[in-house]
């Protein structure tokens, strides 16, 4: 892992040496919205950090806080290369609560602020580094609302998720394990009706791309790639589809996402065939990577990753290294790689998720199971809470939701929320 990570850095190096740069970097002057260079002084521009530049044992949940005046709206830049190159979000608030982050690695951010001047304003970098895995702190629950909801007479619903910190759902939590309050006050179980249980598992679905080389390059290990495939899709699990590709030139579609491994079989024995001399592969990464959102909502999960066989060797350059990365960059990719023209640098950068050999298929599949486990948990760390609330009148009402002896009490350790009691009674 620590030499995969040094070998993308190494390409990222090149990159902004080469003056190449990821499809959203921090904006630059256009004619409607104009960068005005400020000092990171100016109130306009984003400054005060929370955590502090180069703050330390961060937990794997950050929640990052800035100060900027006159803004309409911020993008909010994260990752491990100085400059980050990647937006996470545009958000109107002055914070924004980082996905589950690795352990012992230094993140770099920076906002950029949209003026209500009409004006772009990029602040500066600053840094923070994580907790390392062997930390006593690391355990504890995070929070995340996902719908505040009022019905007349005067019940109040919550939709929320509890999460451990390193993102994997909590599933096994009762009433007597929260504690919530309205108004600031100690909410009343026997006065309220309070409830709180959990949601029935949210749908999910396993998607996975995979995407064969067939170009000349590989011509003598056209078998190789067969069996490997087929042996990938023979371990898909039942709620994983699959989207089967081959590339060289361009990338051909052979299957849409099915759950029919049969069929894939006899697509990948009778339909991949050699291509020609000229080989997409950044064209056929971004491709693959497009055919997914990894989304959690209360409604649906979608989890996806992408499995390509392949050398790396891209000789057609229709697509850039830059843009192949970018695609990737939060996707969960694996790699096989074959041929003697393989390039270890190139696949190594592109497997975000692990790179493996011919013969070590099953491993792929361990990681398939893995997957799941992680996404059944999530499916089933919903939880509804429910009370009849006592106050009347039109008003605003605050309502906060945390978790008895929670050893992480970060911003993400509860849940703060508003409702308004008009009509109640």
């Amino acid at each position: 892992m620590l030499n995969r990570l040094k070998t993308i850095s190494i390409f990222l190096l090149a990159i902004a040496i080469s003056g190449c740069s990821f499809d959203s970097p921090a904006p630059t002057q256009s004619a409607d919205t104009p960068l005005k260079p400020t000092s990171p002084s100016d109130r306009f521009t984003p400054n005060t950090p929370t955590p502090a530049d180069g703050a330390l044992n961060q937990l794997l949940f950050v929640t990052l806080r800035w100060e900027c005046d006159n803004a309409s709206s911020f993008d909010v830049y994260l990752g491990e290369t100085n400059p980050p190159l990647v937006r996470y979000s545009t958000t109107q608030s002055k914070s924004y609560t980082t996905p589950p982050l690795k352990y012992e690695t230094k993140y770099y951010w920076r906002i950029v602020a949209k003026g209500t001047d009409g004006v772009t304003r990029t602040g500066p970098v600053w840094s923070f580094t994580t907790i390392p895995s062997t930390s006593s702190t690391v355990n504890g629950y995070a929070l995340k609302l996902h719908r505040t909801e009022t019905r007349l007479p005067n019940t109040v619903e919550l939709v929320f998720q509890v999460l451990d910190l390193n993102g994997s759902g909590v599933t096994n939590l009762q009433l007597t394990d929260f504690e919530v309050f309205e108004d600031e006050l100690p909410l009343s179980i026997a006065e309220s009706g309070l409830t709180i249980v959990k949601r029935p598992t949210t749908p999910y679905k396993l998607k996975t791309v995979v995407m064969l080389d067939n170009s000349r390059s590989i011509e003598n290990e056209l078998n190789i790639i067969r069996n490997s495939a087929k042996q990938i899709i023979s371990g898909i699990r039942p709620n994983q589809y699959v989207a089967l590709y081959q590339f060289s030139d361009k990338v051909v579609l052979m299957s849409d996402f099915t759950q029919d491994i049969d069929a894939l079989k006899n697509l990948i024995d009778n339909n991949y065939l050699l291509g020609v001399r000229s080989t997409d592969f950044y064209g056929a990464m971004k491709i693959g990577a497009l055919r997914w959102i990894d989304n959690a909502t209360m409604d649906s999960i979608i989890q996806g990753c992408m499995i390509f066989i392949s050398d790396g060797e891209d000789t057609q350059s229709s697509t850039s290294l830059a843009q192949g990365l970018y695609a990737v960059h939060n996707k969960l990719v694996y790699s096989i790689a074959v041929g003697p023209a393989v390039q270890p640098e190139i696949i190594n950068a592109f497997s975000t998720g692990g790179s493996f050999k011919p013969g070590q298929e099953n491993e792929i599949i361990k990681r398939f199971i893995e997957l799941e486990n992680s996404v059944v948990k999530t499916a089933n760390s919903f939880y509804v809470l429910t009370y009849n609330s006592p106050k009347r009148g039109n008003k605003d009402r605050s309502l906060k939701v945390r978790i008895k002896n929670n050893p992480y009490q970060g911003s993400a350790s509860f849940i703060s929320t508003k409702f308004n009691s008009a009509g109640f009674n």
